[in-house]
């Protein structure tokens, strides 16, 4: 027992030790493809029209239809050629005879890892250019599609879990159990839901990178293009793993014959790879990739092989548990090492950590790991005293799958960037918002109300931007994110950087064109969840 205890130990402290080098030293890196130039410059005022329009990304992107559009100062669409996609860079041939004027450029792309940006820009011929705030953005899980790809995803993880940990509990630790009709219902249950969730997340995958709504997952345009892009190869590379390994191990005790011995096992490891073909890791490179896969196969063995236990109660010999609380260990230590190598490097300082979304959630998975780990510390000593706690297994299997849960929203949530503005004080934003020919009031829930107020009402504009609770009084954020879109032209949300000072937020904005906005806020750290809420404001000329 005193060896078990120093070894628990040592344990502890090395992966505490290798959470803290992660958090000190993790190197900086993109979550989703970001906009690093654009020819030519936002902004600038050409004496004749460009032959063409250069977006370079940090990553690949693929294009959706009628996602670039060229606009005039009436809002209008410019025909133009069609845009094309070669890695980093999208290149946009130019009209000839484009006509003199200003010009706006909205944009919606597709990373490589499935998640849309989108943004704005302007250039001007023969005269001067409409000025506009609007950088790369990622549209984040917010909205109704965004919900349904972050639901989507946690099914798939959980599917995959239930029959990669079945099959290994079956393979590795209990083989007499193949027969058992609740190891065969789990196994089944893995297979096909995990199959239909992959179908369903093509389908959810085209409205959310549209930014349309979800009556449009039959739109067979849509559906292409998911399965033009990584994030659709890797899809369907996971449907056809798991026909062929519902055809090995339809009736699981068929998964000890010697052929499925070896090929089972090679085909969870496929699936691994495409869960981690399917985000960010695609185009990081081979060892990325590996890094990722190998952390999605531990947490499948792990979770999936704690359901198992749990389901099938004490009926379990000792002889299994033993086995499998070594490949339990093992998996947990795969899950610290790859864990600390992948998400943390997202994380380019502490205050990142805990100020933003990103860091917060994080800092939440870690501590849904902490306590699935203290659970399965309690399980492993009572085993080691001849005693079986099935109870702090239950609360293993509770946690793991808040885990997962948690994991599908930080895959769909993107690093913020930090922005700067000039300082103005609380009494600045009372005289602004009483000044103010426009003010919106936003309902923040229970956390309280936002209020927008913009000075003056036209396309050249000042916002100012105020969070109190219920009481009135000045609540803070952690994050301010603030969109802009017009419905009627059918353009899509174009994000407004937001600067916080003294307890406000602020922004000096230029809209491209008078007319009906719609604002979309999302606000985080000022409750327990984020809020998403959104009002409308007139723009004059």
């Amino acid at each position: 027992m005193g060896q078990l205890r120093t070894a628990s130990r040592r344990t502890a402290l090395s992966a505490a030790l290798a959470v803290l080098f992660g958090l000190l030293f993790a190197f900086p890196a993109a979550a989703h493809a970001e906009l690093v130039a654009i020819s030519p410059a936002s902004g600038a005022q050409l004496e004749r029209p460009p032959s063409e329009v250069r977006l370079t990304f940090t990553e690949s992107v693929n294009l959706i239809t009628d996602g670039i559009r060229l606009l005039d100062e009436d809002g209008a669409s410019v025909p133009t050629p069609a845009p094309t996609a070669t890695g980093h860079t999208v290149t946009w041939p130019m009209p000839p005879d484009l006509p003199d004027g200003p010009y706006i450029v909205t944009w919606r792309v597709v990373s490589a890892d499935g998640h849309p940006v989108s943004g704005a820009f302007s250039f001007g011929v023969g005269a001067a250019a409409v000025v506009v705030h609007g950088p790369a953005a990622s549209t984040g899980p917010a909205g109704p599609t965004g919900s349904a790809a972050v639901i989507v995803r946690l099914a798939g993880y959980v599917g995959f879990a239930l029959f990669a940990g079945v099959a290994a509990f079956v393979l590795f630790c209990a083989p007499g159990s193949s027969r058992d009709p609740k190891l065969q219902l789990l196994a089944r249950c893995g297979l096909i839901g995990s199959a239909v969730v992959a179908l369903v997340a093509i389908l959810v995958q085209g409205p959310y990178t549209a930014g349309t709504s979800l009556s449009q997952v039959l739109d067979m345009r849509l559906i292409q293009q998911t399965l033009a892009t990584p994030f659709g190869s890797a899809l369907l590379g996971r449907l056809a793993l798991y026909g062929v390994l519902g055809v090995l191990v339809w009736r699981l005790p068929r998964i000890l014959t010697t052929y499925a011995r070896w090929l089972v096992p090679a085909g969870i490891a496929g699936i691994a790879v495409t869960i981690a073909a399917a985000g960010h890791a695609t185009v990081s490179g081979p060892i990325d990739l590996g890094v990722d896969a190998v952390h999605a196969l531990a947490a499948g063995l792990w979770v999936g092989g704690l359901i198992a236990l749990a389901v099938l109660g004490r009926s379990v010999q000792p002889r299994a548990l033993q086995k499998f609380s070594a490949l339990a260990m093992a998996s947990v230590l795969t899950l610290v090492v790859t864990g600390t190598l992948n998400a943390l490097q997202h994380v380019n300082s502490l205050g990142q950590l805990l100020l933003t979304r990103y860091g917060l959630t994080l800092v939440l998975k870690l501590m849904l790991v902490a306590g699935a780990l203290a659970a399965a510390a309690v399980s492993r000593r009572r085993l080691h005293q001849n005693l079986v706690s099935f109870r702090s297994v239950r609360f293993e299997v509770g946690f793991t799958i808040a885990v997962l849960t948690v994991t599908a929203l930080l895959s769909m949530t993107a690093p913020p960037r930090q922005v700067v503005g000039p300082s103005i004080t609380h009494a600045d934003h009372v005289a602004a918002a009483e000044a103010a020919d426009q003010k919106v009031e936003m309902s923040l829930g229970g956390q309280g109300r936002a209020a927008l107020a913009v000075l003056p009402a036209t396309t050249g504009s000042h916002l100012h931007l105020a969070l109190s609770d219920t009481k009135g009084r000045p609540i803070a954020a952690t994050r301010v994110t603030l969109k802009v879109a017009n419905p009627d032209r059918n353009i899509a949300p174009i994000p407004v950087p937001m600067s916080p000072q003294d307890g406000v937020w602020i922004a000096n904005y230029r809209f491209p064109f008078s007319g009906n906005w719609k604002v979309i806020l999302t606000v985080d750290g000022a409750g327990p969840s984020a809020v998403v809420t959104s009002g409308n404001i007139t723009i004059r000329n």
